[in-house]
């Protein structure tokens, strides 16, 4: 409120102060990335079969994972980099976890991610011959394709993966069929957890300034200022969790069905058209969902800048961007018409809207970003349940996700056009897939 008063009397002050405050947030997200570099997400590793030997009768102790293979097995190397390997062990075994004798009748295998030199220091002199053909590597490549790997967090938007710290092994079992066993087992501190957390909540704290600083001139218009001074009507608010509810049913249609992506655009064009009869009938009063004539040139260029601080922030500066020729030309429009448009007009359109009208903008807004967050773990336990039980989850599921909804909010609020709004959406999720680290 004071900060209002201040920008209504002097902008150049209000710039000055905005300014000071997004560089307090930077320099604190940056002295945090300095000291905990492991709390940062990565680009999903890209899982490939690169060597597969057979292995001697073998026994290691890492972490709280005693493992032995009296009979030998095999070994798969799927990812390697400077610091860490991938792996996939295959044969009968037996397992202790936390000096816990584990069932291994229907274990065949498990999958794990350690430090490079500590992979050599438990190997000692175990003797690994390659495996150059036959069924071997066929049943190693089908139980490779089952893997899940390290969890993606956020995959629908800007997929970023939480890599086990040095020293630590993250790792699964492989069932006797070559599915994995989830979630998968892995040591992550209270203070990793915590400094992603942080992390990332100043990263959504800089987007809001960002937003702030650039619509520094920003004044709601008369219709605005009239449409959340009238209160909604009974029905209008009835018709909140059950549009929210059909959101979310869109969101699973595709993975619960099978159906490809473009089919969950039917349950959010349903519940417009409940809007569009609501309103046709006299049950609705207002409902423009955002398109207005008098704003829909507002906000397309600060949406780009938005959206590109936004990915900039969570993954880095990127090495190069490719949009594929003709195939990015499609793949735009497609996310554009057929996922943010359809989501914005529901969540910032209509459901948004309502509940400012009833509550008011800031709570109306908060509101909004609860539903969205609990529409989204809903979704999780429905389509992998597994994932609530990496730590690493909570983080999407309880800030990334919610603070996204709340800068999408945001910026409905400053731009009063739901066009720019998807546009912003579209870019968060079409970006990602071409650019490359």
């Amino acid at each position: 409120m004071l900060l209002k008063k201040i920008i209504g009397r002097n902008y150049f002050v209000g710039l000055f102060i905005l300014l000071g405050i997004a560089t307090v947030l930077v320099v604190s997200a940056f002295v945090l990335t300095t000291f905990f570099p492991e709390a940062l997400g990565h680009k999903p590793h890209n899982y490939e079969i690169e060597t597969v030997c057979e292995f001697e009768p073998w026994a290691f102790e890492t972490n709280d994972l005693k493992a032995e293979f009296p009979d030998g097995g095999i070994i798969a190397v799927v990812g390697i980099t400077e610091q860490k390997r991938s792996i996939m062990l295959l044969g009968e075994g037996t397992y202790e976890q936390d000096r816990e004798q584990l069932e291994s009748a229907s274990k065949s295998g498990i999958f794990m991610m350690i430090e490079c030199s500590l992979f050599e220091e438990i190997r000692g002199d175990n003797i690994f011959t390659p495996v150059e053909g036959g069924d071997t590597l066929e049943y190693v490549s089908s139980v490779f394709e089952q893997q899940k790997g390290i969890p993606a967090v956020w995959e629908d938007t800007i997929p970023i993966s939480f890599q086990p710290r040095e020293g630590k092994v993250y790792y699964y079992f492989i069932s006797e069929d070559g599915e994995p066993i989830l979630p998968p087992e892995t040591k992550v501190s209270s203070l990793a957890l915590l400094s992603s957390f942080s992390i990332y909540a100043l990263f959504i704290a800089v987007m809001f300034m960002a937003v702030t600083i650039l619509t520094l001139d920003h004044h709601h218009t008369n219709y605005w200022l009239n449409l959340i001074k009238t209160p909604p009507t009974t029905f209008s608010l009835i018709l909140v969790p059950l549009l929210a509810g059909m959101a979310l049913l869109g969101e699973l249609t595709p993975n619960i069905t099978g159906w490809p992506d473009y089919y969950a655009t039917l349950p959010y064009a349903a519940a417009l058209l409940v809007l569009i009869a609501s309103f046709r009938y006299g049950k609705l009063y207002y409902l423009d969902l955002g398109l207005r004539r008098e704003r829909i040139y507002r906000g397309y260029f600060l949406a780009v800048i938005i959206a590109g601080l936004i990915i900039m922030s969570v993954r880095g500066l990127p090495e190069d961007l490719s949009f594929n020729g003709a195939s990015a030309l499609v793949h735009f429009p497609v996310i554009f018409l057929l996922i943010a448009l359809p989501r914005e007009l529901i969540w910032r359109g209509y459901i948004q809207t309502v509940l400012s009208r009833r509550f008011g903008l800031s709570l109306g807004v908060l509101l909004t970003v609860l539903l969205a967050a609990a529409a989204h773990f809903i979704f999780l336990m429905n389509t992998s349940p597994w994932m609530v039980g990496y730590p690493y989850t909570y983080v999407e599921a309880a800030l990334l996700v919610p603070g996204t909804a709340a800068i999408l909010g945001y910026f409905y609020l400053r731009t009063e056009n739901i066009l720019a709004c998807a546009l912003l959406h579209s870019l968060i999720v079409f970006l990602p897939g071409y650019l490359y680290y």
